[in-house]
């Protein structure tokens, strides 16, 4: 924003310039009808065209090179500010914000300077100089172009008092009903399968013709003042003809004062007239840059710091608290355990107990309200998220393949390292399936690519966590949607992180997933109601001391399934 600051000096320059270049046509009407032709000299008539011809091609070039500026201004803006508020959005939406700002606002801030809006504020300061011209005319010229002035501004004011409050209420409900049909597309399966489509499309048109009557209120209330103040200027126009007609009679005035003072009004009044047409725009531009500003306000940044090394996957959590945004219940409540390189933790507890929110907190994705997580001894959340990404696996509970190949999304959209991608789907024991898959690594996926299986998605998306053999690894529950291979695969993958040293945290409900745990965490309301060796906690839970059964086809499978997998990662 500096550099668009800095620029503003020039631009009111060149606005100054460009509306004192206008009052050329001004001049040369009234010396014609007062010299030229009173005089009939040819040669005052050359030059004084000349002059005037020359004037309006200066003005042409400062006009071109004041919308130069405001285009690259609008395009500067757009490219320092989209990566920025993406980041920033996203951070908002993690840390539970309600915030509504992103990249349209970015758009319509750009379309208010890029367009002729801006123009029309730019100029407006510049009406005082048209009508002291007025005035130097004749006193009651200046005071008429002032009154005529002051009406214009009036319909202005009133146009901003009655449709500001409607714009603003129009804007969010316009932004709320494109997030709707955007969520429509998303679930378009489970609106068609459960029958919902039918009264969620009526739903949405209800809302879409309240919106729309909404916007049509505020469409005529600008008609009607706009068209208003348009036959308010063409009276104000007669009038000063006629008064100066009045004054000529009188000899007070010429007949080329007469009609200069006409073109005079006429530009004086047009700045005031069109910001009528450009209010929507200046409120739509208004509001982006409030929420801009709010979301970078809200938003809590991370300080690039000193390149840490890779850790060995150390995990301490100490005293961690977090609440929701403008909400005083704690959702995680001084909790605290640690994790030593090599070993598995198993993290279990109800619906709503806090197990994810712990994962994203241990990940970094979200800042504690209060206490630590640290690995190898560095707080997690000030880590820069390129740097921790490199030594962090993880596996959310929604899981999401982003636009690009198979192979892209594996390697986590950065440049595909083949060894490195194959590695870790080998790992992930998905690499046979995706040679099976037609484009294999090439296959294309995400919202347009090709249709693949909720367990195949899981599985890919394991393998992303699994690239690079992270120090740690954080699984939210690993095995939703998987088959009976998948589930072989993913103890395969638990076993030999166990092996490679590698600090493991695991959701799950069931119990089985646990076998190579050895601790457990049981949450309850946020809290940690249990913490210890994994055969006491279960088994605690279960009223006896119990050991974790695995069924007797998955234990073959594993056993028949581990050498081939390790020599393949190897």
């Amino acid at each position: 924003m500096r550099l668009a600051r800095r620029q503003a000096p020039a631009l009111l320059l060149f606005s100054l310039l460009t509306n004192i270049l206008l009052l050329a046509s001004t001049v040369y009407m009234l010396q014609i009808y007062d010299r030229v032709l009173s005089s009939g000299s040819m040669d005052t008539l050359l030059w004084l065209t000349l002059a005037v011809i020359g004037a309006i091609a200066v003005y042409g070039l400062l006009e071109h090179a004041r919308r130069m500026m405001l285009g690259h201004i609008s395009q500067w803006l757009d490219d320092q500010l989209s990566v920025p508020v993406i980041e920033r959005a996203m951070e908002a939406r993690l840390a539970g914000s309600n915030l509504e700002a992103g990249l349209k606002d970015v758009g319509d801030l750009r379309s208010f300077i890029a367009g002729d809006g801006i123009l029309t504020f730019l100029d407006a300061p510049w009406t005082p100089v048209f009508l002291a011209f007025m005035w130097f005319l004749h006193p009651a010229l200046g005071m008429l172009g002032v009154a005529g002035a002051v009406l214009l501004f009036c319909c202005a004011l009133a146009n901003d008092f009655l449709t500001r409050r409607k714009g603003q209420e129009a804007a969010a409900g316009l932004r709320r009903s494109q997030a709707a049909v955007g969520q429509f597309i998303d679930g378009a399966e489970t609106l068609r399968s459960l029958g919902m489509s039918e009264p969620a499309l009526l739903r949405w048109e209800q809302n879409q013709q309240s919106l729309t009557h909404l916007q049509s209120r505020i469409f005529h209330r600008t008609t009607v003042i706009g068209s208003l103040s348009r036959s308010l200027r063409l009276a104000l126009q007669v009038a000063v003809l006629g008064l100066g007609a009045y004054f000529v009679l009188r000899r007070e005035l010429t007949g080329g004062s007469m009609i200069a003072a006409s073109i005079l009004l006429s530009r004086a009044l047009a700045p005031i007239e069109r910001s009528i047409g450009a209010w929507r725009s200046l409120l739509s531009a208004r509001t982006a840059r409030r929420n801009l500003i709010s979301l970078f306000d809200s938003a809590a940044t991370r300080k690039a710091g000193v390149t840490l090394p890779r850790p060995q996957g150390r995990l301490k959590l100490e005293g961690l608290h977090y609440y929701v945004p403008g909400n005083s219940q704690a959702l995680l409540n001084a909790i605290s355990f640690g994790v030593e390189p090599g070993q598995t933790c198993g993290v279990i507890g109800s619906s709503g107990s806090g197990k994810t929110t712990l994962c994203r907190l241990i990940v970094g994705t979200m800042r504690p309200s209060l206490g630590h997580v640290r690995l190898d001894g560095a707080e997690v959340w000030n880590w820069p998220s390129d740097e921790l990404g490199q030594h962090i696996g993880y596996l959310p509970q929604q899981v999401e393949l982003f636009p690009g190949t198979i192979a892209e999304n594996i390697a986590r959209l950065r440049d595909v390292d083949s060894e490195a991608v194959i590695a870790a789907a080998q790992l992930a024991g998905i690499h046979e399936m995706i040679l099976r898959l037609p484009n294999g690594y090439r296959t294309e996926v995400g919202p347009h690519g090709a249709r693949i299986s909720r367990g195949q998605r899981q599985r890919i998306a394991l393998a992303r966590a699994l690239l690079g053999d992270p120090p740690l690894v954080v699984l939210d529950e690993p095995n939703t949607g998987l088959d009976g291979e998948g589930e072989v695969a993913l103890f395969n993958v638990l076993q030999q992180l166990k092996e490679r040293g590698r600090t493991v945290v695991v959701v799950s409900h069931q119990t089985n997933l646990l076998r190579t745990a050895d601790h457990v965490v049981f949450l309850r309301d946020g809290s940690v109601a249990m913490f210890g060796p994994r055969d006491e906690v279960l088994g605690a839970l279960a009223g006896q001391p119990r050991r974790i059964p695995v069924p007797s086809a998955i234990r073959d499978k594993i056993a028949a399934n581990a050498a081939a997998n390790l020599k393949a990662v190897e």
